[in-house]
């Protein structure tokens, strides 16, 4: 759920696609997002109001409001469609986890819990001869790294 907030202040300072703003509330960061801002000409010292999604850092604008009274409203690109585990997102390879699993099993291990699907590889966790593994596999089904289970890179 998106947590719209309004906050309306004066401009100190303008950075590209994103403004401070200073109101009765204190200060914070204003982004317009680099197609929002143009053919947009802010300046400091100019009142604003600003209504958008809250981050932790700043307000991401949908609608501006200017001193003269003109309106803006800004479109912001839709967020990626996040796919469930083992499946690909739309900007990735289709690739098949049965496949996956079967170069894993093919290869002597047992498959022990959810497939994870990852740009370039699957990892799966698995299991040989009483030792826990994660195995990485390859989009083609080539076994590319096997990693003692706990023992990952930070």
């Amino acid at each position: 759920m998106t947590d719209l907030h309004t906050a309306t202040g004066t401009i100190w300072a303008v950075f590209g696609h994103r403004f401070a703003v200073e109101g009765p509330h204190g200060r914070f960061l204003a982004d317009l997002g680099p197609k929002g801002v143009q053919g947009l000409t802010l300046t400091p010292g100019e009142t604003v109001t600003v209504t958008g999604e809250r981050k932790p850092s700043e307000i991401k604008v949908t609608r501006l409001a200017l001193g003269d009274g003109s309106i803006r409203a800004v479109e912001w690109p839709a967020k990626p469609n996040h796919a469930k585990p083992g499946h690909a997102k739309p900007d990735q390879a289709p690739a098949d986890p049965e496949a996956a699993l079967a170069a894993a099993r093919n290869a002597g291990y047992a498959p022990s819990g959810e497939v994870r699907r990852k740009p370039k590889h699957f990892e799966i966790p698995a299991t040989k001869d009483g030792a826990a593994f994660a195995l990485h596999i390859a989009l083609d089904g080539a076994l590319r790294k096997v990693e003692l289970a706990g023992a990952r890179a930070a």
